[in-house]
């Protein structure tokens, strides 16, 4: 991040453009975007942007359908009692509750278990089968869970229950011995997709049941389209907070799928969508669904009890389901706090005791930590310092203080399953997609799994992918960007994972003014291009601690949106990216050199240079914000972005001071960055003891 050489600015043939948007009727910049999504030729970029319903695939393609289906029935047709057993996320828990709705709808003696996140931890378990089986369960129907647990469904069929298994995880080698394994990614299965969800492939099945009863088996796409009225608007919130492809089916999927969402009749998403502030003027997308629903759904597996949210969808009174979702909202706030004092432990575990500049991943342990929120903890660390993050959990749970339970965020260049598989006879339990796993293991394992995860990473990382360039779509100037063009921009959507929001590059930008949201997490701020003010947001930046401040150049790399507030619409650019204009920065760097000059004591500074003892002050404030733990890595240029610092000569001068009088030591790591950590002294230092200041204290007025 804030490094423009990373960008890759896509091109396109003007030929292919001016074809797509004579044969298509759309705008330029409409048609350089489906040229980049690989939609050049004008038939398949018209079918990509009809979202034709013949995509929705015959669900009897998929690997075992018939055999699962055959199981169901038996149970249907015997009253044999059946237990969906699900996992703890969005997509789990919406896969439970769209398969518990369908069978009670035909009748189903059916229950449902999710295993608790605190005593179970993730997948199947044998205490569960027993409990299950106790109940008087024959037949058990995995959703979202079950492709790799091998023992676990082979000690169920020991006990008389049959499996059939609903997943979308990677396989291994061997499949379970269940009576049907139903998944997309199976290397046998024909079918054409191979990126459902748990709850796309749930949807298949009840789909496939629903042709079993109605059509004889045979595909019929308009019973299709009454089950996707039915179920797709649970279908499509699993589908994008399990970040999948929108891409082929899964595009069709949440096309429609946010189409119903904006007038839904399901209790439970409504009552969501109330305790959520989604009223019915703002427009349901994906980053809605993504971002403001999915989490709060999440929050209940994550430090609650998923079969709360379970509870919401199957609700039949709105009076219970706006209490379940009062109270999901209240647990997600909950969630947040346990995220950002993790986050801040985990980041001084770093800056105190691991040099990343030695390491190929992140390992780190707590004993405190909630293990249901180091996933997203994983997440930050991996996008702060670009490497993958395993964060384990010792925290008691069911008397296994010396087990811990562990999350893993991988970055591009890496599969983190294979990375596990590597150190396979280290871990009790792992599993999980290419960039999220995770992991139980043994606390006398620790030191030997952090070692071999570091040297797998370090051996085996794609560093071609791995330092491969972000994409932007193209740059714009500033009459491309109206309301217009960000509506007819929105015929690409659904944006997600596979179709990203289109993002855009605007050039030679001056930053007019910076306002700080959220008590400094989020940044507000006005820049100027070619005489025309656009307001520009960066979600989750400081952008002053990064060194920007009114007055830089600037290219900044964005998404278009429209803000809608009190009747009035107005366009903002959310940004992903920024970096000073090239002129600009060549400016900056030669003055960041002189300054280094300053503080390795090769040049001198001049009178005009020389900061007071208020000035002195700021600059000392300042380096206690931004090395909060006392330690870590600063610029000239982050220390002087905030109103009323001083000068970056002035700076340097301060800082070349603190370093003489030992108030904290510094050591130059690159040609703009240092790594400085702050000496703390019972005693009252006198500031201008130091010699960079005393020799020309004589001339200056203190």
């Amino acid at each position: 991040m804030f490094d423009s050489g990373k960008w890759n600015v896509l091109t396109q043939d003007v030929g292919q453009v001016n074809r797509l948007c004579k044969e298509l009727s759309v705008p330029a910049v409409c048609a350089r975007l489906l040229i980049n999504r690989g939609y050049s030729i004008p038939a398949d970029a018209a079918n990509f942007l009809n979202k034709s319903d013949a995509m929705l695939y015959d669900p009897f393609l998929l690997a075992d359908m018939k055999k699962a289906i055959e199981r169901i029935e038996h149970a249907l047709e015997k009253q044999e009692k059946i237990t969906i057993y699900g996992d703890y996320d969005v997509d789990g828990v919406t896969s439970v509750s769209i398969l518990y709705m369908y069978l009670s709808g035909r009748g189903a003696d059916i229950d449902y278990y999710i295993p608790t996140r605190d005593n179970e931890g993730y997948g199947l378990n044998t205490a569960a089968f027993d409990t299950i089986k106790s109940n008087g369960t024959k037949l058990v129907i995995t959703v979202d869970t079950g492709i790799t647990a091998i023992d676990e469904i082979d000690y169920a069929n020991s006990i008389g229950l049959d499996i059939v298994v609903t997943d979308h995880h990677q396989c291994r080698s061997e499949l379970p011995s269940a009576i049907a394994v139903v998944n997309p990614k199976r290397p046998d299965c024909p079918y054409p997709f191979k990126e459902l969800s748990g709850v796309g492939v749930v949807f298949k099945t009840i789909c496939a049941l629903e042709l079993s009863d109605v059509n004889g088996g045979e595909y019929n796409l308009y019973t299709i389209k009454d089950m996707c009225k039915r179920y797709i608007d649970l279908v499509t919130i699993g589908t994008i907070a399990d970040v999948m492809p929108l891409t082929g089916e899964n595009r069709i999927i949440v096309s429609m799928g946010l189409s119903i969402l904006a007038h839904t009749k399901q209790i439970g998403i409504n009552a969501l969508f109330r305790a959520a502030g989604i009223d019915g003027t703002k427009k349901i997308t994906s980053s809605v669904i993504g971002f403001t629903i999915a989490p709060r759904i999440n929050a209940a597996g994550r430090i609650g009890n998923a079969s709360r949210a379970v509870q919401l969808f199957l609700a039949d009174s709105t009076a219970l389901a706006d209490v379940i979702a009062e109270e999901l909202c209240n647990t997600n706030r909950e969630r947040q706090s346990l995220e950002n004092e993790i986050y801040t432990d985990a980041v001084e575990q770093l800056e105190k005791n691991h040099d990343l500049h030695k390491e190929s991943a992140i390992v780190l342990s707590s004993d405190t930590w909630h293990h249901g929120v180091i996933g997203i903890v994983a997440s930050r660390l991996t996008e702060r310092y670009n490497l993958p993050s395993v964060l384990i959990s010792f925290e008691k749970s069911g008397g296994e203080e010396n087990v811990g339970k562990g999350s893993g965020r991988g970055v591009k260049g890496l599969n983190l399953v294979k990375a596990l598989a590597s150190c396979e006879d280290l871990l009790a339990k792992y599993g999980g997609h290419e960039l999220a796993a995770g992991l139980s293991i043994e606390r006398e394992n620790l030191d030997e799994f952090r070692k071999r995860l570091n040297e797998y990473v370090k051996e085996n990382m794609d560093t071609e992918a791995a330092d491969a360039k972000t994409p932007v779509d193209a740059r714009i100037y500033p009459e491309d960007i109206s309301e217009e063009s960000i509506e007819r921009i929105s015929l690409l959507e659904p944006f997600g994972a596979g179709n990203p929001t289109p993002t855009f590059v605007m050039r030679d930008c001056i930053i007019t003014s910076i306002n700080l949201l959220s008590f400094g997490k989020h940044s507000k701020f006005t820049v100027v291009c070619e005489g025309e003010a656009f307001t520009a947001l960066f979600f989750g930046t400081n952008i002053q601690h990064e060194g920007f401040a009114v007055g830089d150049e600037v290219d900044i790399m964005f998404s278009m949106d429209i803000n809608e507030f009190r009747g009035l619409k107005t366009v903002q650019l959310v940004v992903r990216d920024m970096d000073y204009a090239d002129s600009y920065k060549q400016k900056v760097m030669a003055i960041q050199k002189e300054c280094a000059e300053i503080i390795d004591g090769s040049r001198s500074p001049m009178d005009a240079e020389i900061p007071d003892r208020t000035e002195c002050s700021k600059v000392y404030g300042e380096i206690k914000n931004l090395l909060p733990t006392g330690k870590g890595t600063f610029s000239i240029k982050k220390l002087v972005s905030s109103p009323g610092t001083p000068s970056m000569f002035k700076t340097s001068v301060a800082i070349k001071a603190f370093e003489q009088i030992k108030l904290m030591s510094i050591e130059r790591i690159t040609d703009t960055e240092y790594r400085g950590e702050i000496i703390k002294h019972k005693e009252k230092v006198d500031l201008f003891s130091a010699p960079i200041m005393n020799e020309r204290r004589a001339d200056r007025d203190v």
